[in-house]
């Protein structure tokens, strides 16, 4: 079904660039550019299969750098509105398990449990987040109709809604719980509630006592049992769930004045300060690039209505550098909203865009600027566009791009030429945190070039039993090498060494070894990396393994983007988009068709595995991964022998 989708929607590409008539969602219009003339669509997109490379090849989403002006984005937001007065169903697509369900507008009541399917046998399945994230994305954007361009109808509506929250028996799954739904519902009331000018009197009377409720019964009774006072917050603490929802229950209680506004909030300070201890630290916190922009999401809207501020925000300029840094440089080329699919990276959560905007335009930092003003308008959620509409005079569009040079972050290292379609990235798995949902993928190599990701990752894990969750966290999940039959399991990678070179190559060499366990005593395992710019451009990667055991079977796989089309020449691989071809080549060896496949449970990219067997427990493996523009059916072969011979003599850390 999902092939079917996605060439349904190509096939639609094609015929209305035609016929002249790309927006088929909404009104498009076209915009002019860096000298060039481009289409801009305005709407909402149609939900996308659960797969990276949907995203990549999503015809509603501008291929290369277009920068956006100020209108763009309030054309943006006006189509989006519009759409929203004329709903009158809320369809919610849970894309993890494939299920859309629809809730009626106004929602009465929260959905209860015989309306609801199971999703996931044996465990409750957390139905009310996804409809929260829906819920705010409408009532974000008819605020900002209400509040910014006087739209009443906009104002009528959202009020209509807010009031009927005061109706639902429960904000979460559970009763007396506190969960993700009712920290979304708590940030909509804070917003809504923080401006009482315009409100029809008995629906904020109702609003505020949803509010008060959501304090009252749900989360101040959490907030003693979860946070108890004179605890020091070690990594574990700062998981997204409950820092969300204290963050989001301190807004609201500050807004409406609660009587728990103190504690909450003297609580969510001393959050931050663990936060940004540990984010700089020895633990390297991190949850990697969607769910630290899940956090920051509202922990940064909690800051933004702090007296001291501005404090804070210097107190905090190091952590939030790093994010920002991590969020910049793991983009794809030529799709700015994109990041490399390492851990638990989902690009259906976009909050990360929402924070870079706020970043940029508290600090003036230009890099963040230049890649928010470079965000496709029609992948930004609707804070992001609220946050670019009223901060775009902050956002340095014309400034220069970043410095494509090596870059560690807390989960992985970003090698890269720049940020164009034709600029190559080289993301490689560095995580060392604890949180629960990140994988264990260091070494784990994502190549993306021309807005695809051409060497990818599942880049989510299947929490639902069977083929589908073996294939995001089992062994062959990822392309670090597999020693005797066995994958890492540990998160214990050490960074040997990251070089910008003269001659313009970038390098990094990882110590794997205490990522796997029941090694020999005195193995060693290394991978290292090297993107070399001028050289079509290229990656090379050498798996050095030493005394890992006599005749042991070393395995890797290499998992492709969806729908890029494999062929076989001379001992090497060819993937291709149909315009440009990446040749995949081994030292010692080659690569064989025999080695294709797809594993049962992916949703898309098919696997090329490559065995061999070291006798003496020792050996090292050259990989080759060299971008051709042409499209060229001949491989490489003689011109990498030679670099790979050169290389071999060469001594390495």
């Amino acid at each position: 079904m999902r092939e079917r989708f996605l060439e349904r929607w190509m096939n639609l590409q094609v015929v209305a660039a035609a016929v002249g008539l790309l927006a088929v969602v909404a009104t498009g219009s076209e915009t002019t550019t860096g000298g060039r003339t481009t289409e801009t669509l305005y709407g909402p997109q149609p939900p996308l299969a659960y797969d990276a490379s949907a995203h990549e090849l999503t015809p509603f989403v501008p291929r290369g750098l277009h920068v956006w002006e100020r209108q763009d984005i309030e054309r943006e937001i006006r189509s989006r509105v519009s759409v929203e007065k004329r709903r009158r169903d809320m369809d919610v697509y849970y894309y993890r398990i494939g299920h859309t369900l629809a809730y009626p507008l106004p929602l009465a009541n929260s959905p209860r449990g015989e309306e609801l399917p199971e999703g996931i046998r044996g465990i409750r399945y957390p139905w009310h987040t996804w409809l929260s994230w829906a819920l705010e994305e409408r009532w974000r954007l008819l605020h900002v109709a209400w509040r910014r361009f006087g739209d009443h109808d906009a104002g009528a509506l959202l009020q209509r809604e807010l009031a009927a929250l005061s109706g639902w028996e429960n904000f979460c799954e559970s009763k007396d719980g506190v969960s993700l739904s009712a920290a979304h519902i708590a940030a909509c009331l804070a917003q809504a509630l923080a401006d009482r000018d315009g409100w029809d009197a008995e629906k904020l009377r109702q609003a505020r006592s949803a509010a008060e409720t959501l304090l009252e019964r749900d989360a101040w009774p959490w907030f003693e049992r979860k946070w108890p006072d004179g605890r020091e917050l070690k990594p574990g603490d700062l998981h997204n769930l409950p820092v969300i929802a204290l963050a989001r229950a301190a807004q609201l209680a500050r807004v409406v004045g609660s009587p728990r506004a103190e504690a909450l909030e003297a609580r969510m300070r001393e959050v931050m300060r663990a936060w940004r201890r540990h984010r700089v630290g020895e633990a390297r916190h991190t949850e990697g690039n969607a769910y630290d922009g899940y956090l920051m999401n509202s922990l940064t809207e909690w800051l933004e209505g702090q007296p001291d501020r501005d404090k804070l925000l210097a107190e905090g300029r190091d952590a939030f550098a790093s994010l920002a840094s991590q969020w910049v440089h793991l983009t794809l080329p030529g799709r700015t909203d994109l990041h490399a699919p390492l851990g638990d990276e989902e690009p259906e959560m976009p909050f990360w865009q929402t924070v870079l905007v706020r970043l940029a335009a508290w600090y003036r930092w230009p890099d963040s600027g230049w890649l928010a003003r470079r965000f496709p308008v029609s992948r930004t959620p609707a804070a992001c566009l609220v946050e670019a509409f009223e901060h775009a005079d902050k956002l340095s569009a014309g400034s220069a791009p970043p410095k494509p040079e090596p870059r560690e972050h807390p989960h992985a290292i970003s090698l890269r030429t720049g940020w164009d379609s034709a600029d190559i990235l080289a993301a490689v798995g560095l995580t060392r945190g604890a949180m629960g949902h990140l994988h264990a993928d260091a070494g784990q190599i994502v190549l993306g070039w021309q807005n695809r990701f051409w060497i990818t990752d599942p880049g989510y894990q299947q929490y639902r039993p069977g083929d589908e969750r073996d294939f995001t966290v089992g062994v062959e999940a990822h392309n670090a090498p597999i020693i005797g039959g066995k994958a890492m399991t540990r998160r214990a990678p050490r960074l040997v060494s990251l070089q910008n070179l003269p001659n313009g190559e970038q390098r990094a060499v990882i110590d794997l070894t205490a990522c796997y366990q029941g090694l020999p005593t005195g193995a060693s395992v290394r991978r290292e990396v090297r993107l070399l710019p001028d050289a079509g451009p290229a990656v090379v990667v050498r798996d050095l393994l030493q005394g890992v055991g006599r005749a042991t079977e070393v395995r890797t796989c290499w998992h492709a983007g969806t729908h890029l089309a494999w062929a076989f020449r001379q001992g090497w691989a060819r993937l291709s988009d149909g315009e440009r071809a990446l040749w995949i080549g081994t030292f010692p060896g080659t690569v064989t068709a025999a080695g294709l496949d797809r594993h049962t449970g992916s949703r898309g990219p098919l696997t090329l595995r490559h065995t061999a067997t070291l006798a003496d427990g020792s050996g090292e493996r050259w990989w080759v991964f060299a971008c051709d523009e042409r499209g060229a059916w001949e491989p490489p072969v003689e011109k990498w022998q030679a670099a790979v011979q050169k290389w071999k003599t060469e001594a390495v850390e």
